[in-house]
């Protein structure tokens, strides 16, 4: 696969995977948001729905949370606070990137790691939750979280992977290149 042609794959990869956190997350966000209206409603009639608190803290809140944090990462939608950094060379602030970059994704990758293994645990104690006598399981969430860590700690990762690939221009223009990389259209 040439250089190009690996670009391409892994643009078409991150739009792929935050698509699909997307549309889990929004599925989950419906979902809550049609779950607690009829919750609501059914408590005008003095019927109590079971698992309504369950299900939004345990289920819904961890896949709108963490899943589109891939959305995030690729988009750069995390704040960013530069009031030091403007005003260093653009060669100085090309390299605090790239450390950004490999901080993110060190965090991430660590965060990711040691919430698969507690999604691991959860899921070899079979938890659960108990709501109005009703057994609602409480381990399959939790695989949300290593996944949305692991999906925004690779996307990370590929900007530093792109911009050591484009070093040849210039570290400024590679570093440049590469932040803006996965918001550029597929085509372009």
């Amino acid at each position: 696969m040439t250089g190009a042609g690996a670009r391409r794959w892994l643009r078409s990869a991150v739009a792929g995977a935050s698509r699909a956190a997307s549309i889990v997350g929004i599925a989950a966000m419906g979902l809550m948001v049609l779950h607690v209206t009829v919750d609501v409603a059914c408590r005008l009639f003095g019927i109590t729905l079971p698992g309504t608190v369950a299900f939004v803290a345990n289920y819904y809140m961890l896949f709108v949370t963490f899943l589109p944090l891939v959305v995030v990462e690729r988009d750069r939608s995390h704040i960013e606070v530069e009031v030091i950094a403007q005003n260093l060379p653009d060669r100085v602030q090309a390299l605090l990137r790239i450390f950004a970059w490999l901080l993110v994704a060190a965090v991430l990758g660590f965060l990711g790691w040691e919430s698969a293994h507690e999604a691991m645990r959860a899921y070899r104690a079979r938890m659960f939750i108990i709501e109005q006598s009703i057994r609602f399981d409480t381990w399959i969430p939790y695989f949300a979280l290593p996944v949305g860590y692991f999906l925004a700690a690779a996307v990370a990762a590929s900007r530093v992977v792109l911009a050591l690939a484009g070093l040849r221009g210039g570290l400024v223009p590679a570093v440049r290149r590469a932040a803006g990389y996965f918001a550029e259209r597929e085509d372009g």
